[in-house]
């Protein structure tokens, strides 16, 4: 099984269930309300180590009960926290998340210790990139810190998977040290600044980003499934039609179970990515179907039922 090292955030989701999401200036009711462990990373870390992959995590957090309680959630999914560093001077991250019943969200996130990650604390924790198969990192965290921690994880062999969100500019050379890039549609509009209205649009903006070094570009499309560019072509993989209750972790969860299943001695082979894009797809819709962050991510033995 893969050893995946997940560079990214940390955060205490607070999440809101609305009958419907308030407009500029209104005031909506709540149905309930309920707090967990989130972030990306987090997210992401954790539907790997439920999928039975080693996990490793390289982050920050405050030196507050939000911090504590993040640590103990990834201790229990037996997460390599050694790497987590504790700031005394910044408060742990925080997410608020307005749920509306068909499953569609909105997020606010305050980035509180995940922004103060420097280079100096990726360079203290090479060890964990060392370790690993896998690295995988997102936007919550300084931009600077990923592309260190990618460049110097490219040197080591390793394959690197660049979840570009929330969407920013991605510098030359972040993206010439990344493997896979996992945008949104929304994502991929902002990254390359075209108009994506359908897969050919998608093929062509996903060229200009294959000609920096990329070799795969994994577009998530919800409802629609996903495609996969290269340099050779794409290809559309459909998702599975479900009721969503909750879109909260879907990306995160398709990410994690994309690095538990990737084949490292098969993954230059767009066949094999294309099974494992169809598993994660799987996966994400069974992540939605249920109600919160990671309390929504299932474990490997729930996969069959």
């Amino acid at each position: 099984m893969n050893h995946i090292c997940v560079l990214g955030s940390l955060n205490r989701d607070t999440s809101h269930l609305l009958t419907r999401l308030p407009m500029v200036g209104e005031t909506v009711h709540g149905i309930g309300t309920s707090s967990s462990a989130g972030g990306k990373g987090c997210n992401q870390a954790v539907s790997a180590a439920r999928l039975g992959a080693r996990v490793s995590f390289i982050g920050k957090v405050g030196e507050d009960k939000g911090g504590e309680q993040l640590l103990k959630v990834l201790r229990e999914e037996n997460i390599d926290t050694s790497h987590i560093q504790v700031d005394p001077d910044v408060p742990t991250g925080e997410a608020t998340i307005l749920i509306q019943e068909d499953g569609k969200n909105a997020i606010i996130v305050t980035a509180g210790a995940n922004m103060s990650i420097r280079d100096e604390d990726i360079e203290q924790a090479y060890a964990a990139i060392d370790q690993a198969d896998i690295v995988i990192a997102q936007f919550e965290i300084p931009i600077p810190a990923v592309t260190k921690a990618f460049a110097y994880a490219k040197q080591q062999g390793k394959v690197t998977i660049l979840n570009p969100a929330p969407a920013k500019e991605i510098p030359d050379a972040l993206l010439q040290a990344t493997d896979i890039l996992v945008p949104n549609e929304t994502e991929m509009q902002v990254i390359t600044g075209a108009e994506l209205n359908g897969d050919d649009a998608i093929r062509t903006a996903a060229g200009q980003l294959l000609g920096h070094g990329i070799r795969y570009v994994i577009v998530t499309l919800g409802e629609q499934g996903a495609l996969i560019c290269h340099a050779d072509g794409a290809e559309h993989v459909p998702a599975q039609l479900v009721s969503a209750v909750d879109t909260t972790a879907a990306g995160d969860s398709f990410i994690g179970a994309l690095s538990s299943r990737l084949d490292l001695s098969r993954w230059h082979d767009p066949q094999h990515l294309r099974e494992v894009v169809s598993f994660a797809n799987s996966f994400s819709a069974l992540v939605v179907q249920r109600k919160g962050a990671i309390a929504s991510i299932p474990h490997s033995h729930e996969l069959e039922s």
